[in-house]
């Protein structure tokens, strides 16, 4: 401290006397706190010994003790003070079973470890936490916790630090407008007591808006995400890491999580992101598939999405109203955000508030909506909107229709698998770091890649590609992936890109169901999915897969399963 920071301390305290009798209060492991009065630092100690159980087991430390528990689904709990399971704010019913082959034993360093098929949890002298990789690669590592005890009794006050990769990425938190990804800065964390509010706090309502506890981490070593279930609110700072150039050392990432109510618990899953995502979903509960039609979701509660299923009113959100040009990204990282923490229903009400020449706007929010899970509109443009805005409007609604048996499809994936409907560019490819970073384009479900006009006056834009061919449908010209490309943005459409062999299910002028093939490259093959139901989730859906092959200079899609012909119109594109 310098001496101006004395002096302030000083002025802070009142007098020096009173600046001793502050630091007489803090040191020992002691604090007094203006609200709750004297409190207790307090961390888990010596390591005393452990006690293996189903699943895992209780290791023990002076002051505390922390339970693990491996899941037959292969996520993993932890808790300290002996926390279980429940209650829950994020996870419905009961507990999953834990996995018998999981077992506590001796690990290096005088520690020990839970051992399962997809994470190892090795836990140090000092309480120290690692999740590491079947080959022993380290995911992450929770540092021993400390809390504040008040002398008065009551709920202590928890601090978990953490330290990840120096490439590592963050993701979730119900999607801050800020972007899909997680920037370093400090993130609120507001827990709410029923399941039909839990979810609603990640819209575009600003950087102070109340988000989800759940954190997804993208890195070379792997990809995970860690829940953090706790009865209070909080705040979770996150700090990117960076590598070092040259000789240069890295500076690893990391985040810190503080919780007013405890003790601290702790769910995570490891794997491929459709892994992680399935597995999440394992856990928090099916997400509901949307009401017919796809009306706003006040309109499924009504319909009665209630009572023992709960758990689908926190799956059946919106994003919120987002204004101007900026809400147009806003609600894309809002979007993203909330899929990759299991609500992959959402999406923004389509406005045009605070814009002077809002026909523009209005008009990409239009394009952009239409290829978003949930599509609402609001506002209309209210200046001059030029005589060819209206088709170019309809346009947009048109191809929303002929998408219907897609999306549906894409809701029943979602119902299945956990997979989001909007998905990041990283997703079949998350150990590549410039998708990592791209954050102005989208997956929808395996098939398309959507480029949104996020600026006005765009005509033309750059999009990064993942690997493999893709094909423009509104031009048809072909794309070779990875790198970045400038594709045709004209006022009347936004960039769709459709990976080469995919087969997407669409409705045709007559209302039936179509499929349309693009051509995989030469010598490959390709395939889609097609998911035919009510939509009302009472109803056993029925699955059809589709193949794509060249054959004799041309193009055959196949049933799985089935030797006759294709029951559906075929519309083969890209050749």
């Amino acid at each position: 401290m310098d001496g101006h920071g004395l002096v302030r301390s000083v002025k802070l305290m009142g007098s020096v006397g009173g600046m001793r009798t502050a630091w007489r209060s803090w040191r020992g492991d002691s604090w007094v706190s203006p609200q709750r009065g004297p409190e207790l630092a307090r961390v888990p100690g010596a390591l005393l010994g452990a006690e293996p159980g189903p699943g895992g087991g209780v290791v023990r430390f002076a002051r505390s003790e922390l339970s693990i528990r491996v899941a037959a689904g292969g996520a993993v709990f932890w808790s300290w003070d002996g926390a279980g399971g429940r209650p829950s704010h994020g996870l419905p019913g009961t507990e999953p079973a834990p996995d018998p082959r999981a077992r506590l034993e001796p690990g290096t360093d005088g520690g020990w470890q839970v051992v399962s098929e997809r994470l190892t949890v090795s836990v140090s002298r000092v309480g120290a936490v690692e999740l590491r990789t079947p080959g022993g690669v380290r995911l992450r590592r929770e540092l021993p916790p400390r809390w504040w005890e008040a002398a008065g009794g009551g709920p202590a006050r928890w601090v978990q630090r953490s330290q990840l990769p120096a490439d590592a990425r963050f993701f979730g938190l119900g999607g801050p407008p800020s972007g899909p990804r997680l920037r370093s800065g400090a993130y609120p964390l507001v827990v709410a007591t029923d399941a039909g509010r839990y979810g609603r706090g990640g819209g575009a309502g600003g950087p102070s808006a109340p988000v989800l506890p759940v954190q997804f981490v993208v890195s070379d070593a792997g990809t995970h995400l860690v829940f953090y279930d706790s009865t209070g609110t909080g705040r979770m700072t996150i700090r990117e890491g960076e590598e070092g150039a040259g000789s240069g050392h890295d500076r690893p990432g990391g985040s810190e999580v503080r919780m007013d109510g405890g003790p601290l618990r702790c769910w995570a899953v490891a794997g491929t992101p459709a892994r992680v995502l399935r597995g999440w979903t394992g856990l928090a509960g099916a997400p509901a598939l949307p009401p017919p039609g796809a009306p706003e979701p006040r309109h499924a509660v009504e319909g009665g999405v209630g009572g023992e299923r709960e758990r689908d009113v926190r799956r059946i959100v919106s994003g919120g109203a987002a204004d101007g040009w900026p809400g147009l990204r806003a609600a894309l990282a809002t979007v993203i955000g909330l899929g990759l923490c299991g609500v992959p229903y959402s999406g923004p009400e389509l406005s045009a508030f605070g814009d002077v020449d809002s026909s523009e706007l209005y008009l990409r929010w239009l394009q952009l909506g239409a290829r978003l899970p949930l599509f609402r509109t609001g506002a209309v443009a209210r200046n001059g909107t030029g005589e060819e805005m209206p088709a170019y409007g309809r346009a947009a609604l048109l191809e929303r229709e002929r998408l219907g048996p897609y999306f549906l499809t894409l809701a029943h994936v979602a119902r299945l698998t956990g997979a989001p409907y909007v998905r990041p560019l990283w997703w079949d490819a998350p150990r590549d770091r410039a998708l990592r970073d791209c954050e102005d384009a989208f997956l929808l479900g395996d098939g398309l890649l959507v480029a949104p006009v996020l600026e006005p006056g765009t005509v033309r834009r750059t999009v990064r590609l993942p690997r493999g061919r893709w094909y423009d449908t509104g031009t048809g010209r072909s794309y070779e992936g990875p790198g970045r490309v400038t594709v045709e943005a004209p006022l009347s459409r936004i960039p769709v890109l459709a990976r080469a062999g995919v087969v997407i299910p669409v409705r045709g002028d007559d209302g039936g169901t179509e499929l349309e093939a693009w051509a995989p490259r030469p010598g490959r093959r390709g395939g889609g999915v097609l998911v035919r139901g009510a939509g009302t989730g009472r109803e056993k859906p029925v699955v059809e897969r589709f193949r794509t092959r060249w054959e004799d200079g041309r193009v055959v899609v196949e049933r799985d399963g089935h030797a006759g012909p294709v029951p559906y119109p075929v519309r083969v594109r890209g050749v």
